[in-house]
């Protein structure tokens, strides 16, 4: 019960979550419309809520920028939930340009429709414009080697060196901060040999990047601190040349984004929580419609490949709607919650699927599950759910809730589809009620 709550308390604060973090979220269709924005991200734009709720994408999003977005969203499979980020320009109401760092994480629903995109948005308009002074101070500062070396001095990003092997051939002063070396203790270090070992693969060798088609590289790794720990940079990398065309040195620009990665890590765990809740009844906290449809699909393949016997049990709380009537609504959602918890007490194979069919209707999936064993656990059900012990006056079978079960088993077959053996459930279900109720019925050909 604890653990129901738990999941149904955790999916509230999801929502919560996202409607009042000072973060700016928004939730977009594949077809690029707005689905759910929250109040910091219409304070960004300047719109309100309603104006944006179903609003295509596009519209607020700078012309020169739109395909950039597009490209992300065709070229990304459809199973892909890794996080894209993007510098974009968004259109505020008022006509102004906004400047953003766009991160995008897919949800892709497990029911087969169309993924959705969950995006954070982060204003960086000061940032960019800092960079375009900065870009253009750097051309002019460029031409003397020592405003070169004030501007190494005094940068918050570390500036580097290289020659063709990695090694440091000078190190600025933001060192210190950044990884608690003193420049000189850097110089003629191999800079790949600081490097987390999982990230050596995503750091290219110069070699590379000067036989590549472009000289100027970005990319990102964890680099070793002088007490052992690591730091998340993001490293833009040039080369050099000489007069000859031929390398000269690599010149990096380095930048502490470690708070940046760890965002994108509460990201992507906000996003495999959002896949979990989409599968699970929030009432009961089984499995729901959509989820048993798509394991059920991938039992019966599963059985018709290898041969094997498949079982389904249909389960149908009896007399349910007299005991809404009789208890409330209230304790309707309780009785529900106590049978799903029984219910799942008896099925106790990894395998084995159970989930809330509709109402008080319960479906189990069991593999490799012959008829006789089908009634074997389909009567332990029965007397789970007996031995609850939960009244029921108006009950016309027994003083407490009780539970009538169909199951039907069967080897699946190319000329058989998987609704056959659904059916087959139902019809034993049926019988089992018109039978008497409170009792297990297995489907029998005619």
């Amino acid at each position: 019960m604890d653990f129901q709550w738990a999941e149904i308390q955790e999916k509230e604060l999801l929502a919560s979550s996202f409607h009042q973090s000072a973060l700016s979220m928004a939730l977009v269709s594949a077809d690029g419309f707005f689905i759910h924005v929250n109040s910091s991200f219409c304070s960004l734009l300047g719109y309100a809520e309603e104006e944006l709720s179903d609003k295509p994408w596009k519209s607020v999003i700078h012309p020169d920028d739109r395909d950039l977005l597009y490209s992300f969203l065709s070229d990304s499979p459809a199973n892909d939930r890794s996080l894209k980020q993007h510098e974009i320009r968004y259109i505020c109401r008022n006509g102004e340009t906004l400047w953003t760092c766009v991160s995008i994480s897919q949800i892709t629903p497990s029911n087969g429709i169309r993924p959705l995109y969950f995006k954070l948005v982060q204003d960086v308009t000061e940032r960019k414009r800092k960079e375009d002074d900065a870009k253009q101070a750097w051309n002019a500062l460029l031409e003397s080697e020592r405003m070169y070396r004030m501007i190494a001095d005094h940068s918050t990003d570390m500036i580097s060196k290289h020659d063709r092997s990695g090694r440091f051939l000078y190190v600025s002063p933001a060192c210190r901060k950044l990884l608690g070396y003193e420049p000189e203790e850097l110089v003629g270090i191999i800079a790949y040999e600081l490097l987390h070992p999982e990230d050596l693969d995503a750091v290219p060798q110069p070699q590379d990047i000067v036989d590549g088609r472009s000289d100027i590289v970005l990319f990102s790794y964890r680099f070793r601190r002088k007490d052992g720990s690591y730091v998340w940079f993001e490293t833009t990398g040039s080369i050099l040349r000489g007069d000859d065309g031929e390398f000269k040195e690599a010149l990096c620009t380095s930048r502490d984004i470690s708070a940046r990665k760890k965002l994108e890590h509460q990201l992507l765990q906000t996003n495999e929580l959002l896949q979990q809740i989409s599968n699970i009844d929030a009432l009961t906290g089984v499995a729901n419609r959509r989820r048993f449809d798509e394991c059920y699909a991938l039992e019966w393949r599963q059985a018709l490949r290898f041969s094997t016997p498949l079982t389904v049990i249909l389960i149908d709380i009896d007399y349910f709607k007299k005991y809404n009537d009789t208890y409330g609504h209230q304790k309707g959602d309780l009785c529900l919650q106590q049978v799903a918890n029984a219910l799942r007490a008896a099925v106790k194979r990894p395998g084995d699927i159970i989930a809330r069919y509709g109402g008080e209707e319960f479906v189990i999936v069991l593999p490799f599950t012959d008829k006789r064993g089908a009634q074997t656990v389909a009567e332990q059900l029965r007397r789970e759910v007996e031995s609850l012990s939960i009244p029921h006056r108006q009950s016309d079978v027994s003083p407490v809730v009780t539970a009538s079960l169909g199951t039907a088993t069967v080897i699946p077959t190319l000329e058989m589809t998987s609704h056959e053996l659904l059916l087959q459930a139902d019809k034993a279900l049926y019988q089992a009620k018109k039978d008497g109720r409170n009792r297990v019925k297995t489907y029998e050909p005619s």
